[in-house]
């Protein structure tokens, strides 16, 4: 990596991106130029020093407006930083503004465009931090996963995407969505600005990750919903890598859907004084699922519960993973859809989401209308390193 620009060389660099592109790209939320350039002068040295910042608008900010998505929380300050905003803050990085959120973090998207074609959506619900990522405004966004709102907009946008194991990192000041499945993510365009943020969140060392990882390809259940160009792309990604074909073990079979059991049972209780305190001020289709979540017995909602953790038994991964280090599977569907109605399909993003395993998209391919998609890297829990390392050997196989 070239060596960095001073913060405020950075974040000058920046803002002339943003000034090009922000107009049609959307990305942001809230930015304010004179308040970037001062805490570009007075950033800390650190690990961070020249990295500019998104952040998605669901994680507080004490200097900036908090929104979370929602006309609800129109001009709502909060007191303090979220958790991982504090700690890549204080380890040198610049928040230059809060990116977009899809609606409180589920599905109404908001108005950001995928800077590859932008009549087509970014994904969800961390489009923001996915489009401005890729559209060089921030060299890193933290953004968050509840489905499959890193890994999906990060294949949308063409730009590294990682969710972190399930509670290693903090989510406070983070608006919930569904506790059990809530889950930090980064994005960015660089491993080395990748790894650098989460050394700097974690104080652990993605050198672990060096050596030759043993990979499986593990199509699931789901593979047939794929669209034709992302198979081909999948399998060929296999092939370079040496990934070995591995069945998807009858425990963890049609556990995908069920996440959305979960996620609607916790949202609707998560979003409770929202829902009768400004009915109106939500969209129908986030009332819907929320509607749903209200009728969801919670018998139900534990035998969810309970099936999952039998899949995250140790034996449970054992069984999947087998003799591989890393699982390679679709990061998306496909390419980003047209439109901005939507941001797309989590389907493959739901299992690993609910087993709580640390993922990765990784990007390099594009489909067959010339629009991103990402491979999908899954790891044993706590395995981020090794991930990251695995990200780097596919990253480089697509030449």
């Amino acid at each position: 990596m070239d060596p960095r620009p001073s913060p405020s060389a950075a974040v000058d660099a920046a803002l002339r991106v943003i000034a090009e592109r922000e107009p049609t790209i959307r990305a942001f939320a809230f930015l304010h130029e004179d308040r970037a350039r001062e805490e570009a002068r007075n950033a800390p040295a650190g690990p961070l020093s020249g990295i500019t910042l998104g952040v998605k608008d669901i994680f507080d900010t004490a200097d900036q407006p908090s929104e979370y998505g929602s006309a609800i929380f129109a001009g709502h300050r909060p007191r303090a930083d979220a958790a991982v905003v504090a700690q890549l803050r204080a380890a040198g990085a610049v928040v230059l503004g809060k990116t977009v959120t899809a609606e409180l973090a589920w599905v109404s998207p908001g108005p950001t465009t995928n800077p590859w074609r932008t009549t087509h959506t970014p994904g969800g619900s961390s489009s923001g931090s996915a489009a401005a990522v890729a559209a060089g405004m921030v060299d890193l966004a933290i953004g968050s996963q509840t489905a499959g709102s890193v890994i999906r907009p990060a294949s949308f946008c063409g730009v590294l995407g990682m969710k972190a194991t399930f509670g290693l990192l903090s989510t406070a000041g983070m608006k919930p969505a569904a506790p059990s499945l809530d889950t930090v993510g980064l994005m960015a365009r660089d491993f080395d600005v990748l790894e650098a943020a989460w050394t700097a969140l974690t104080g652990l060392d993605s050198s672990a990750g060096d050596g030759d990882p043993a990979y499986a390809l593990v199509r699931t259940d789901l593979w047939d919903g794929a669209d034709d160009d992302c198979k081909d792309i999948v399998e060929r990604a296999a092939v370079r890598i040496g990934a070995v074909p591995r069945e998807l073990p009858e425990v963890f079979g049609g556990l995908a859907s069920e996440l959305q059991t979960v996620q609607a049972f916790e949202g609707a209780r998560a979003l409770t004084w929202e829902r009768h305190a400004y009915p109106e001020l939500i969209s129908e289709e986030l009332r819907e699922i929320l509607d749903l979540g209200d009728r969801i017995e919670t018998g139900t909602y534990l035998s969810v519960r309970r099936r999952a953790a039998r899949a995250r038994a140790p034996e449970s991964l054992e069984a999947l993973f087998g003799a591989a280090d890393v699982i390679v599977t679709p990061a998306a569907v496909g390419e980003a859809p047209e439109g901005l109605a939507s941001t797309g399909a989590p389907r493959f993003n739901r299992l690993w989401t609910l087993l709580g395993c640390p993922t990765l998209t990784v990007p390099g391919c594009l489909g067959a209308t010339g629009l991103p998609i990402g491979v999908q890297l899954i790891a044993r829990p706590y395995r981020e390193a090794m991930l990251l390392g695995a990200g780097r050997r596919l990253a480089a196989s697509f030449g």
